[in-house]
């Protein structure tokens, strides 16, 4: 499929090192998305049944889909991060030998098959130069080999070494530049797939009973993808065209377009939307949006089609979050006020993350109460990971009482979950806080 999901990185991984040093991160856990059980989501005043399409689709429609839509898998271990590069350029090539033999009384199909047609010669012409250009040091060999250079008097040669790779690199980039350009032509083809489906499409119709609707955003810098499940409840489909619109807190807007050949009864389809990387100042290969809002997604086949509308913000992300907290705990030691020689130590508490391997950007609310008497002050941490201990000192003069319990509250951004505990200190020594929870 000529998705532009994964394609560029795949391609420039090995050969942009110089300047990009792409990270990849752990995958969010299966687990979360499991048990998600997924929402029976439906449209409003939607008919109850679809009428099927009177006008069949064309099989050319299907050539051109199957190699533009975007992946979708029954089981989500099935996607892949990395190909190499002959891979790739061996799929673009079976995509141009296809779309070679389209030949359409539909106007639309042949402009999008067209359109597809002229830009994979240039890709595969930016893959190959890519491929055999010569590369720049790593800048481990560059530094050593200057320092070198450097050390023994030979600055004429640590100046060449320079320009040579500042040549290199200049040149990999006007290639990239291009791919970039190319690849963008991909994805606006991609996005016209819907209005030709349309037409062949049936009517759409209520979804309750057919199909369930789950996604889950990624956590943090955990994973790099946020995850689609869509589950067919009713009979099997053919042909079917998916145009997934997710929106996020600035109002940005992507839009997705898969297609499923064959869609199983009681079978569940996943799609992957990353969050993209920076290449030349541009943010590439990104399918998904900053803090999804909701998504709106339109199904599209010859016998059955329907509009779902499906808020994430609020009561489902707050479930997902929850989810990820349930086996998180916390030890804590408290801190009385000692007096010391050139500072003294203020009263505060140190807590140990326990539970979960790590938290992502979050505000710890930390209240010290004894009695009626209660004094709070909060923190902000982008990260804590599994085994680290926090600190959460008072400020001078702040908390004057010795308190016999401690709230602690985590909260992260853009959702209403919060994760509260009350550990109790210890009367006697004053310092153990002897709960772990």
């Amino acid at each position: 499929m000529l998705q532009p999901s994964s394609r560029i990185i795949c391609a420039t991984k090995s050969i942009t090192s110089v300047n990009q040093k792409i990270a990849f991160v752990c995958i969010l856990s299966l687990a979360l998305i499991l048990s998600g059980c997924g929402r029976d989501t439906t449209a409003s005043n939607l008919p109850k049944y679809s009428t099927p399409s009177s006008k069949p689709l064309p099989e050319e429609y299907r050539v051109l889909a199957s190699h533009l839509g975007m992946e979708m898998k029954s089981d989500p271990v099935q996607f892949r991060n990395e190909r190499e590069i002959a891979e790739i350029m061996a799929e673009f090539q079976s995509a141009l030998l296809d779309l070679r033999e389209i030949k359409s009384n539909d106007k639309e199909i042949m402009y999008l098959t067209e359109q597809v047609q002229n830009v994979i010669p240039v890709i595969l012409k930016r893959l190959d130069n890519l491929n055999s250009l010569p590369k720049p040091a790593d800048a481990r060999t560059l530094f050593v080999g200057s320092f070198l250079d450097g050390f023994f008097g030979n600055f004429v040669g640590g100046y060449h070494r320079g320009l040579d790779a500042e040549a290199k690199l200049n040149a990999l980039n006007v290639e990239l530049q291009s791919l970039i350009a190319s690849m963008d032509k991909i994805d606006a083809a991609l996005q016209l797939l819907p209005k030709v489906a349309g037409k062949y499409s049936a009517t759409l119709s209520d979804s309750t009973g057919r199909i369930i609707v789950d996604f889950n955003e990624s956590w943090g810098n955990s994973g790099a993808n946020d995850w689609l499940v869509l589950q067919n409840l009713g009979e099997t489909l053919e042909d079917c065209t998916i145009l997934v619109q997710l929106t996020g807190t600035s109002g940005e807007v992507r839009k997705n377009v898969h297609f499923l050949k064959t869609w199983p009864t009681d079978t569940s389809m996943w799609g992957r939307y990353q969050g993209g990387q920076k290449i030349l100042g541009r943010n590439v290969e990104k399918t998904t949006v900053t803090n999804v809002q909701e998504l709106d997604i339109t199904i599209y086949s010859p016998q059955f089609a329907t509009q779902i509308y499906y808020v994430y913000k609020g009561e489902e992300k707050d479930k997902d979050v929850a989810y990820l907290c349930k086996d998180l705990s916390f030890h804590g030691t408290y801190q009385p006020y000692e007096s010391g020689i050139l500072w003294d130590t203020q009263r505060g508490a140190q807590f140990t993350l326990n539970g979960v391997s790590f938290l992502p950007k979050c505000r710890v609310n930390v209240t010290f109460r004894k009695g009626e008497q209660s004094k709070g002050w909060y923190w902000n941490h982008d990260s804590w990971m599994k085994g680290e201990t926090k600190h959460f000192s008072s400020p001078k003069g702040g908390l004057s009482f010795e308190p016999d319990n401690i709230d602690l509250e985590v909260s992260f951004p853009h959702t209403n979950y919060k994760h509260k505990v009350t550990l109790p200190v210890n009367p006697e020594s004053k310092k153990s806080i002897e709960i772990k929870r």
